[in-house]
């Protein structure tokens, strides 16, 4: 692996400064001194460490000793972490037992499918010291990388603000995706298992208890996936769940977008910086309980790229998921009205990105935009509540859900009954008949492929989708006859007229005569690599 100059000189020196001296330092001494500020490969890219001050306790009484650093990553992107005592290796198969021998100890496996393990160093060097060793010059060659287990910020991805606005009692998001009718078509499996990767969730929620099953604590390492009282957004995961696939017709609360599917939750998010293991274990564990669908309303506090054993797992359970079928996982745009680069997590090739519109089908002011933004769903505004005083509302339901964190479950919801209607369909599959059967934005302009950076493909369709999976006509509409689509597409070009997006409004009038199929295809496919 190639040094550059300064390190070079600095190794040199630490290692005459040996040879001058008592003769106790040795060359791993030297690599620790080396590493005060460092550099690791992840993936292809070169990721710059300045180490900021030594290691120290976290305000949690369970956080270990952890070193404050600064990520220097090309493009002049920064991001403040911590290094704590364990790194990340990938080794080839089978050849974990090797690591005694390079001075490593395995601490436990992370998704040993595909080579990924947590590990430490025998030495006493930590996390950044031991991946620096692991890449450098003497490098086992059984080692395919090794990156220090950073921990990092993660945020669930919330509404910016609660407008004051009164919000209409029902759930209007799914009257706008016409959800009865494709409810009408399938009403999920029990067999379809969502997970819900957030804050941890309320187990015993008189409209989610009896859909759940046994789900993970990455957190505090056991198997109860229940929300922590005290923190902020706690009822956040709730709201999520709910919204994927409360009990439906039972005479109490709201209904689910897949009535019949079941639930899993994993608890990853709170106030701590967390490792990226802890990430690598929430898609393990999805991995390992055959998960269809993966719904992620969460995202990196400081955007940055994607560590690439993240993007490895997401990979894995997308490819390797669902009995080898392949899971769903959807990931929220983000809420920080920017541009999201071609190198972060929701541009992995695995993962179908979501956006928000509002009741007007318009963007909403906070959504993230981009390359890789697939879909857009309405916002989920109202969802379960942690029940009793740790809720946002006393009823046990809250209205005031929102951001790109709502659209997510609810577009979740859709990729469970489309898994429940054809199971025997790949993941790359059923994204491109999402993608594909899409209903044009009124607002958007699409590009050749047919993509809008603030509206992707369009809007989740439901109906459209599970008649192509199902191969059957569609129902009738609302009102029935020939003028029932009209009439659908005379409100989204009333809300044109009222909306703030006039440029869009117009163009897509021009557009809206466009075949769907043409305008989505050769995109999607392409970053999927059907």
């Amino acid at each position: 692996m190639r040094h550059t100059p300064s390190i070079v000189l600095s190794s040199a020196a630490l290692l005459l400064a040996a040879m001058a001296g008592d003769g106790l330092a040795s060359p791993r001494a030297a690599v620790r001194e080396q590493a005060r500020d460092a550099w690791f490969m992840d993936g292809g890219r070169r990721v710059d460490v300045e180490r900021l001050g030594p290691a120290a306790l976290g305000a949690s009484s369970t956080q270990r000793a952890l070193a404050p650093v600064r990520l220097r990553y090309p493009g002049g992107r920064t991001v403040q972490a911590s290094v704590g005592a364990t790194a990340i290796v990938e080794v080839e198969p089978g050849a974990e037992g090797a690591l005694g021998a390079a001075g490593v100890e395995v601490v436990r496996p992370l998704m040993p499918s595909i080579g990924l393990w947590l590990v430490r160093d025998t030495g006493g060097g930590d996390g950044l010291d031991l991946a620096l060793r692991l890449q450098g010059a003497a490098r086992p060659a059984f080692v395919r990388e090794a990156i220090p287990d950073l921990h990092v910020r993660l945020k669930a991805h919330g509404a910016p603000f609660a407008p004051d606005d009164p919000r209409l009692p029902d759930q209007w998001y799914f009257d706008d995706l016409r959800m009865q009718e494709a409810w009408g078509r399938t009403q999920g499996d029990a067999a379809t298992s969502i997970v819900v990767i957030d804050t941890g969730c309320d187990l015993d929620h008189p409209d989610l208890a009896a859909k759940m099953d046994p789900g993970l604590d990455v957190i505090d390492g056991d198997d109860d996936p229940t929300y922590q009282p005290g923190g902020q957004s706690v009822n956040h995961g709730t709201a999520c769940a709910g919204l994927i696939a409360a009990v439906t017709d039972n005479g109490v609360g709201i209904a689910g977008g897949c009535p019949a599917c079941r639930l899993r939750c994993v608890r990853l998010l709170d106030d701590e910086p967390r490792p990226i293991s802890a990430s690598v274990d929430a898609f393990e564990f999805a991995l390992q309980v055959n998960a269809a669908v993966v719904s992620n309303s969460w995202g990196y506090a400081d955007p940055m790229p994607v560590p690439r054993v993240v993007e490895a797992a997401i990979n894995r359970l997308f490819d390797a998921g669902r009995n080898g079928k392949g899971a769903l996982v959807l990931f929220a745009a983000g809420n920080d009205d920017r541009e999201i680069l071609d190198d972060e997590l929701q541009a992995v090739r695995g993962v179908l990105t979501v956006g928000a519109v509002n009741h007007l089908e318009d963007a909403t002011p906070f959504t993230n935009r981009g390359r890789s933004l697939d879909l857009v769903a309405p916002t989920g505004t109202l969802s379960t509540d942690i029940a009793g005083s740790e809720g946002d509302d006393a009823s046990d339901y809250t209205s005031r859900f929102g951001g790109t964190s709502s659209a997510c479950p609810v577009a979740a919801g859709v990729a469970g009954l489309l898994v429940s209607a054809a199971p025997e369909r790949t993941a790359g599959e059923l994204y491109d008949v999402m993608i594909r059967t899409a209903r044009l934005a009124p607002y958007a302009v699409p590009d050749e492929s047919g993509h809008d950076p603030i509206f992707g493909h369009g809007i989740i369709d439901p109906v459209a989708a599970l008649t192509e999976v199902l191969g059957d006509a569609p129902p009738p509409l609302a009102g029935g006859g020939e003028g029932a689509d009209d009439q659908h597409a005379g409100c989204a070009c009333a809300s044109a007229g009222a909306g703030s997006g006039e440029r869009r409004g117009l163009a897509a009038a021009a557009l809206l005569g466009l075949a769907a199929a043409a305008r989505r295809r050769g995109a999607a496919r392409a970053r999927r690599g059907g």
